[in-house]
């Protein structure tokens, strides 16, 4: 059953700016260390992290509705499988959010097109 549907489309050139603040504070705020190490590990960090940023809003949108409980952005921590599909790691507080919710399932799909980039999530 679904249960909620979430879209999200970030700046890539504006993630390009947060992420190169010094102190590295705004990544470390935001994303899990496997995130940074996955987006860092790659030539286009910026655009990988406005997907996996865009992701986050998603979760929450496609959530939100059916939950009193916030949480901290980086315990939707969005990963590549094998194959470079995106999938959502259910790290620590998530998991019992979306119990409340009644989700069992976060299907993630993130698109990049010029200077955007766009991920839908379907929790069902």
């Amino acid at each position: 059953m679904i249960r909620g549907i979430g879209i999200d489309s970030v700046d890539i050139e504006e993630m390009a700016r947060l992420t190169a603040d010094a102190d590295g504070a705004f990544a470390r705020r935001t994303f899990s260390d496997a995130e940074r190490a996955e987006a860092y590990a790659r030539h286009d960090a910026a655009a990988c992290l406005a997907g996996k940023f865009a992701v986050k809003e998603a979760v929450f949108k496609a959530i939100a509705q059916h939950t009193e409980a916030g949480f901290d952005f980086r315990c939707v921590e969005t990963l590549e499988d094998k194959n470079g599909c995106p999938h959502v790691t259910l790290t620590g507080s998530l998991a019992p959010v979306l119990a409340e919710a009644g989700v069992t399932e976060l299907l993630v799909s993130i698109t990049n097109e010029k200077d955007v980039a766009t991920a839908i999530v379907l929790a069902q």
